[in-house]
């Protein structure tokens, strides 16, 4: 199959989709690595792709963690702090599950707003991991690895892009602190009107939780027995 007939296959199914996915930029780029495709590996491909980008962030909805505390780590918390009181653990405790929470869909985020910002510019999502260690392509099948920290990589993915064309790029530095936006908008060739930031990243984060909060799991219950501790000592 060649890109107009998948397309073509693929607007059968998301037709409202092909335009703003960029699905349409994916697609060579895909099967420039996958030219002796079957029909399967196509229909797996169309799948695999739009399933990830109607669950990015602004429309997922995260579950809850299947981990169960553990209780010894209350204790030792304890132990080392002699001050801090069961209802002082159990805020830590939800405070730590919360962030764990946040910090697990920040690089689904991050690839989110990365692409509401370039699509126009020729680049878009790789969504669902379809091609093999890239998060990011252009028509002309420039390809780039995102990471959110630079700590975040493993070596499966280091060896990947051994021998290929494909970039990395991360946002944040692990020791310092400082976020790369500069070296990506270099890479991505974005207009210094229009360029991408910290600033507007944290806007576009704070916007999507704010407008779907089911995309960062909060239980209920404990959230009201949390507030209850909260109120108790206001």
């Amino acid at each position: 199959m060649n890109t107009s007939e998948i397309i073509e296959l693929a607007n059968q199914y998301y037709s409202e989709e092909t335009e703003e996915s960029g699905f349409k930029i994916v697609t060579p780029v895909w099967l420039q690595q996958n030219s002796n495709a079957s029909q399967a590996d196509v229909e797996s491909f169309i799948n695999k792709f739009f399933n990830a980008y109607n669950h990015r962030p602004s429309k997922r909805i995260s579950g809850k963690m299947t981990t169960v505390p553990d209780k010894l780590i209350d204790n030792l918390i304890g132990a080392r702090i002699k001050s801090f009181t069961p209802n002082d653990i159990a805020l830590i405790r939800f405070g730590h599950r919360l962030s764990m929470g946040a910090e697990n869909i920040i690089g689904l985020i991050l690839e989110e707003y990365i692409h509401t910002k370039v699509l126009k510019y020729g680049w878009a999502t790789c969504w669902g991991s379809c091609i093999k260690a890239v998060d990011l392509c252009n028509k002309n099948g420039d390809l780039i690895q995102i990471k959110n920290k630079d700590n975040t990589e493993n070596s499966s993915s280091d060896k990947i892009r051994a021998g290929t064309t494909i970039q990395k790029w991360y946002r944040l530095s692990s020791r310092t602190g400082q976020t790369e936006w500069g070296a990506l908008n270099t890479m991505l060739g974005i207009p210094a009107s229009d360029k991408l930031s910290e600033e507007e990243f944290i806007q576009f984060a704070r916007a999507v939780v704010i407008m779907n909060p089911k995309c960062l799991y909060v239980d209920l219950a404990e959230c009201e027995a949390i507030q209850k501790i909260l109120n108790y000592r206001t």
